[in-house]
């Protein structure tokens, strides 16, 4: 009974360091609403054939649309939402047509007429591709577009796009850096580059990221005061910089005041406002957050930020329906599955990460937030298995990151007497991140 007692306490800190790790909660900027706008029609998505594996109902008492359940079971299915447009104000579509109100960027001065029509062409593909979740069909004509036309920042944009859907911060941090530099008042992309930079990844200098992510969000509100989206991403920079007072309530209050649908908006207000001590403003805008949120791009933010606030149960239920009604956004599915890993049921959230995964094979997310499942069950084999498929997709920010999980690979290991393979995962970490002290002792140990 006492080995017992210590193995079990032993996989639950292994798995507490995980979800350090992979909880991603230090916020969420402006909104994946900036890159869920489609350029282009597209026909409607094919009717979900089978539903989700059912699970036990999440009771929330948040004014919201509830699933469904039936009388010969308990058990329910999240619901397929009907599509709506998003609401958006400012939207980076790499796009250019008067329909859909999408912004040209770059040059055409010493284009030929048949370059023009080929880099047209590949903007389309690429258009199309991401709308149907084909991020290598995607990426692939982006690229080709981009050395068409170095000069046009509709490629870069497009870039950016797809690799902020995918959660590839750096990459999307390259990509819309690359578009500023061509035009470099183009509000959407300054909005989209101080999202990125408050996303919430290991980088060494974190505070210069934020101070920049404030200084782009003003830039923006300069040209065009009264975008929401760039009030809600200053409101979240001065967050980030600790400053909680009149200013940051003040940017997110004009989000909503310029866009009163704009549900991130009052997710971040509601955080805030529970910093400050104003529980019951707090509890309000946070239903306000989850009443407004009627399409999947805010649906997932919102969701996003609830878990950072432990508000697990609710953000359940927004992704269900987002999920249901976007079967294939990568975002909404890895999200699920960290709160279905938070709330103990395991098998539906491997299951979602894994479709994740197989929709983004080379996000690095995927494979972590995998791994972090697997180690909370004790399956230390199968988390060193997803960690070393991580590798070959690991940013350089994400280094830290994926060597503490090594680490916590190799100490289950350890405990449960596998030296070799602790000495191996200790290696691992190493490589990834040199300085880290813990771990001279550690392989002194196992050897």
């Amino acid at each position: 009974m006492r080995s017992f007692s210590f193995q079990h306490k032993a996989v639950l800190l292994i798995s507490i360091v995980f979800a350090a790790t992979t909880a991603y909660g230090q916020d969420l900027g402006s909104s994946n609403k900036l890159f869920g706008g489609k350029p282009v029609a597209t026909p409607k998505p094919a009717a979900i054939k089978k539903a989700p594996k059912k699970r036990a109902p999440i009771k929330v008492k948040a004014s919201v649309v509830k699933p469904k359940s039936t009388a010969k079971t308990a058990a329910r299915k999240p619901p397929v939402a009907k599509k709506q447009a998003i609401p958006i104000k400012a939207v980076i579509a790499p796009r250019t047509t008067e329909a859909t109100g999408a912004v040209t960027t770059g040059s055409s001065k010493g284009s030929s007429p048949a370059i023009e029509a080929q880099y047209e062409k590949l903007i389309d593909i690429g258009n199309l591709a991401r709308d149907s979740r084909d991020y290598v069909e995607a990426e692939s004509a982006y690229t080709k577009a981009k050395l068409l036309k170095p000069k046009d920042a509709r490629s870069f944009i497009g870039l950016g796009n797809l690799y902020a859907d995918q959660q590839r911060w750096e990459d999307a941090e390259k990509a819309y850096r690359s578009s500023i530099e061509i035009d470099a008042g183009q509000v959407s992309s300054l909005v989209a580059l101080s999202f990125v930079l408050t996303r919430p990844v290991s980088a060494p200098n974190l505070s210069e990221r934020y101070d920049e992510a404030e200084r782009l969000a003003r830039r923006a509100l300069k040209t065009e005061p009264q975008n929401p989206l760039a009030n809600d991403q200053l409101g979240v920079a001065l967050e980030l910089r600790g400053e909680i007072g009149a200013e940051t309530e003040s940017a997110y209050r004009r989000a909503v005041q310029f866009d009163p649908g704009f549900a991130p908006a009052y997710a971040h207000l509601g955080r805030l406002l529970r910093k400050k001590g104003r529980a019951a403003e707090s509890a309000t805008a946070y239903s306000s957050a989850m009443t407004r949120s009627d399409n999947v791009a805010t649906r997932v933010l919102v969701a996003e930020i609830l878990q950072s606030e432990g508000r697990v149960n609710e953000a359940i239920q927004l992704l269900d329906i987002a999920v249901a009604t976007d079967p294939r956004n990568p975002t909404a599915l890895s999200l699920l599955g960290r709160a279905l890993t938070t709330v103990g049921n395991y098998s539906d959230a491997e299951r979602t990460l894994r479709k994740s995964i197989d929709i983004s094979p080379t996000s690095f997310i995927g494979y972590s937030l995998l791994a972090s499942l697997y180690a909370r069950q004790g399956k230390f084999e199968a988390a060193d298995n997803a960690l070393v498929k991580s590798i070959r997709f690991v940013t350089p920010f994400e280094k830290r990151r994926l060597a503490t999980q090594f680490e916590a690979v190799g100490d289950g290991y350890a405990k449960a007497g596998k030296s070799s393979n602790a000495t191996r995962a200790y290696r691992q970490a190493v490589s990834l991140d040199p300085d880290r002290e813990t771990l001279s002792g550690k392989l002194v140990k196992v050897n």
